[in-house]
């Protein structure tokens, strides 16, 4: 088939999960022999290395445009019906490219990865009949809503309530314009569903790559907790702070010798560590191979407390066996269970409980570490995962045949 794929942001190196998302369907559709054109936004052009990486997979096209956040551009956006996180990548430049690029080209399926892209399907809906699908990567009036229940400072939680309901509106009408949607995770699914009736929606998940469920685990550094993820995108900056003024604060009294290790790109290396627990948290920011560091530490936190979808961060600690002690939202969206392939925890105290009984030896480890990786291999892999995305383009375009022949 040839391919169109729209994306939000240049996915090479894939350093975090959304990038991983985009380049894992890109990659491993180009395994498949599809021919795919891939299209994004880029802040600033890409260099050759990143060229490079993505033609070894895709023909891909780059449109400069600025989409962060901007303080007088969220101030103006009061007066829109648009969400502003959305609005942010409506621009002519992307426009202008699309109505060029479709003139000459003719595609067997269009791939429009995040909604904040939605709107681009009624330019495409101009010069083409070929299905347009939407890849959901979060159902975003989810993220919004828990946003504002998590802030304190009444300027940003009103603000944030007024965006939670310009998504009630935008999100499942903009979902309707596409032949078909796909969520990333069931709850997602069900919970458009409440919202629009008969929407034509599946789910289909991440994946992650078939090697990380080979990687070795060594013996683990005494006391050891790991984070891994950007703190540039808030969701995981609010987590982690939440989780060292709350939780590791509260362990440092039974257990003096705990370490956290962080590691994360962007300014996850620049992350300001609480005044009174400099001895125990140690900023490694990015290195180049995160398996390596991390098959020594005994135990991964994921305290989120905003999102939705799914933690690709979460299914790659799974594959490579990996314990991990997480909220109900982090690992939202998959079906693991606490005690079994993971630790859930809600609240400081039970996260205070749960890892000194992780370090006392209250629970089987190395069973954990198995049926993590079990799973991992039954459901998530990227050759399975774009095989169902393929089913999916495959019965669209012969329901499409079909209606043309009647």
């Amino acid at each position: 088939m040839k391919i169109l794929q729209i994306a939000t942001q240049v996915p090479y190196p894939p350093t975090d999960g959304g990038k991983l998302s985009v380049f894992g369907i890109t990659k491993y559709l180009s395994k498949r022999n599809h021919e795919i054109e891939f299209v994004s936004y880029c802040n600033k052009y890409p260099d050759s290395n990143v060229i490079k990486g993505l033609k070894e997979y895709c023909n891909p096209h780059f449109i400069e445009a600025d989409t962060k956040n901007n303080i007088y551009k969220a101030a103006i956006n009061l007066f829109s019906n648009l969400p502003y996180n959305a609005s942010k990548y409506k621009t002519n430049q992307m426009a202008i490219f699309l109505e060029d690029f479709l003139k000459t080209r003719q595609f067997d399926v269009i791939h429009i990865d995040h909604l904040f892209l939605g709107w681009t399907v009624d330019i495409i809906r101009k010069y083409t009949n070929a299905p347009v699908i939407l890849r959901a990567q979060n159902l975003e009036m989810n993220i919004m809503k828990r946003f504002a229940e998590a802030q304190r400072n009444p300027l940003l939680k009103n603000y944030a309530l007024l965006q939670y309901k310009k998504f009630l509106k935008y999100e499942p009408e903009t979902c309707a314009k596409f032949d078909k949607c796909i969520m990333i995770s069931e709850k997602d699914k069900q919970e458009l569903l409440k919202f629009k009736p008969g929407l034509n929606v599946t789910c289909i998940p991440a994946g992650i790559e078939s090697r990380l469920l080979e990687i070795p685990k060594k013996e683990f550094i005494p006391y050891s907790l790991v984070h891994i993820g950007h703190i540039d995108w808030y969701p995981n900056y609010d987590g982690l702070l939440w989780f060292c003024e709350n939780v590791l604060r509260a362990i440092i009294k039974d257990l003096p010798e705990i370490k956290l290790y962080i590691y994360g790109s962007g300014k996850t290396g620049n992350f300001k560590i609480p005044k009174g627990l400099e001895k125990n948290i140690i900023v490694k920011g990015f290195v180049d191979n995160i398996w390596i560091e991390l098959q020594d530490k005994a135990l991964a936190v994921v305290p989120l407390r905003i999102g939705g979808g799914i933690r690709i961060k979460i299914l790659e600690l799974l594959a490579t066996g990996t314990n991990i002690i997480s909220t109900t939202i982090g690992k939202e969206g998959i079906d693991i269970t606490d005690n079994k392939e993971i630790l859930i925890a809600d609240d400081a105290l039970s996260f205070k409980s749960k890892i000194l009984n992780f370090f006392e030896g209250k629970y089987n480890w190395e069973k954990m570490s198995e049926n993590s990786r079990s799973f991992i291999r039954e459901f998530y892999t990227w050759e399975k995962v774009v095989a169902d995305f393929e089913k999916e383009y495959l019965k669209i375009l012969n329901t499409n045949s079909k209606s043309k022949k009647l």
